[in-house]
């Protein structure tokens, strides 16, 4: 089951599958409404959702014309469902009027409440807060129903998974649970009631799993992601009136997040992209800034284009050089049919600008540099490590390092050049094992597991590990390096998910 839902989520990309989570939970309510289960009729929230909808796609259209950006077809869309389980369900046309000015005031805020073309606040967040302040229509949270949570929570579940960001939100959700029931014993209610109250009838789940975890303003490190979950989780929990609701506290643990992260969008000119192995191209992108990040971090690219596919028109990569290079350098997998995005990217002319929407990511190196390191690479999970050795290279990092790099066949491997300048400059142990080797090789063959990893580490215990590669090969490798005795805390790893 576990594998059917990794290779689910793996289809798809992250936006995507919060678009048709959003789409499956508004499905579920008007199908509610029709056996009469919620408060509204059918045509209540349908003309409620189309009002949004329509008045997000005009108002977002006409921003981004105005201010010469490209158009995300799916963000305005995500936004204007947010919004329509945030709002009070309007059937006239003074609530219509009220409902088009919420949708515009969230449009509005990715362009108006920017710095440097990087918006600070979750636009429906900010959008229920300026409206409630303004008297027209305050955050209801309707979505937080009995019979909506079990659809709220699958959805949410999967949006977590495919973001990894469990720690966050369960911890999040954890304060808020925890606040909920100490207030409760310190006023002397009953504590069970308490706790079920913020679960099934607070918006908590759809808050913690649809909201907080919006990427491009939630922090994109795991002890940045630590401190913005216990803000909202605290400011939500304790009861302090206006502070403490859901959009408010989202809204207050934005400005932490901004004022933590890059503050400005990232633009970047697409220089080439060429091929480096069968089924694999490395582009290269020139910065029109210096940009702070750290060897093993990713980038997300936004690129508009026709006929997009359900991939969508952002992507997800780890970036293969490192900090103070003139490129950044990406690697990806091309296979026989790719996706619209990478079709477009290979086919960019030089010159052309691309929009980075963020920088980020916690795969990078640990600063304690006494304890051995071990780096499993599968396919183009190499791209991270590429960036690693390079920076180690640069840096004269000769702290004890062993790559062992596992590829179907000898023709498919990249980046041997840094890995030899890293075998000869830091002393670097290499291994390579082919799955499908040819012609003479005189390398480890088959398949990479522990056993063999074993053959050239002492002590693996003794480590700190980085896996960087497909999901499944590195939910596999985790298991059974825990199983081996090694802790959790000494395992890193990368997931191509959605890639």
């Amino acid at each position: 089951m576990k594998r059917l839902v990794e290779e689910f989520i793996d289809s798809i990309t992250m936006y995507r599958l919060v678009l048709y989570g959003l789409y499956l939970i508004i499905a579920t309510a008007i199908g509610l409404s029709v056996f009469g289960q919620l408060s509204y009729t059918p045509l209540t929230l349908i003309m409620t959702l189309l009002v949004l909808v329509l008045s997000s796609y005009v108002v977002n259209r006409l921003f981004s014309w105005t201010f010469s950006v490209p158009y995300n077809p799916e963000s305005w869309q995500i936004t204007a469902l947010i919004l329509f389980f945030l709002v009070f369900p309007q059937n006239d046309l003074k609530g219509y009027l009220e409902l088009a000015l919420v949708a515009g005031i969230a449009m509005a805020s990715k362009y108006v409440l920017a710095v440097r073309g990087r918006h600070i606040f979750n636009p429906a967040a900010i959008a229920v807060v300026i409206s409630g302040l303004l008297g027209i229509l305050g955050a209801t949270w309707w979505v937080a129903t009995l019979f909506l949570l079990p659809v709220v929570m699958i959805v949410g579940f999967l949006v977590t998974w495919k973001l990894r960001h469990f720690w966050m939100v369960g911890l999040y959700m954890f304060v808020s649970v925890a606040l909920a029931g100490a207030i409760a014993k310190l006023g002397g209610h009953d504590l069970g009631d308490a706790i079920k109250t913020v679960i099934i009838s607070g918006p908590m789940v759809f808050a913690g799993t649809i909201m907080l975890t919006e990427p491009l303003t939630s922090p994109n490190t795991k002890r940045s992601q630590t401190v913005y979950a216990l803000i909202v989780g605290i400011l939500g929990g304790l009861h302090l009136g206006w502070l403490s609701k859901p959009d408010v506290a989202i809204s207050i643990g934005n400005m932490f997040s901004f004022m933590l992260g890059a503050r400005r969008s990232v633009k970047l000119s697409f220089i080439k992209a060429h091929q480096i192995a069968p089924t694999t191209y490395e582009v290269l992108l020139k910065p029109h800034h210096q940009y702070k990040f750290k060897p093993g971090q990713y980038i997300e690219l936004t690129l508009p284009h026709d006929e997009t596919d359900d991939r969508g028109i952002r992507r997800v990569f780890s970036i293969a050089s490192r900090p103070g290079a003139e490129y950044i350098r990406l690697g990806l997998v091309v296979p026989e049919s790719p996706s619209t995005f990478k079709r477009k990217l290979l086919s960019l002319g030089e010159g052309t600008q691309i929009h980075a929407t963020q920088i980020g990511g916690s795969f990078v190196l640990p600063r304690n540099a006494d304890r051995p390191l071990v780096l499993i690479a599968g396919g183009i999970g190499i791209t991270p490590f590429r960036a690693m050795l390079d920076q180690m290279i640069e840096n004269r990092d000769n702290r004890q390092v062993t790559l062992f790099y596992a590829i179907r066949r000898q023709d498919m491997a990249v980046y041997t050049d840094i890995i030899e300048q890293a075998r000869r400059a830091l002393g670097l142990r290499a291994v390579f094992v082919i799955t499908e080797p040819t012609g003479d090789w005189q390398g480890e063959r088959g398949r990479l597991s522990v056993d063999m990893m074993k053959r050239y580490v002492d002590n693996l215990t003794d480590s700190k590990i980085y896996i960087s590669g497909p999901n499944a090969m590195v939910e596999d490798f985790r298991s059974e390096l825990q199983m081996q005795g090694v802790m959790p805390f000494d395992i890193v790893t990368d997931y191509f998910s959605g890639y």
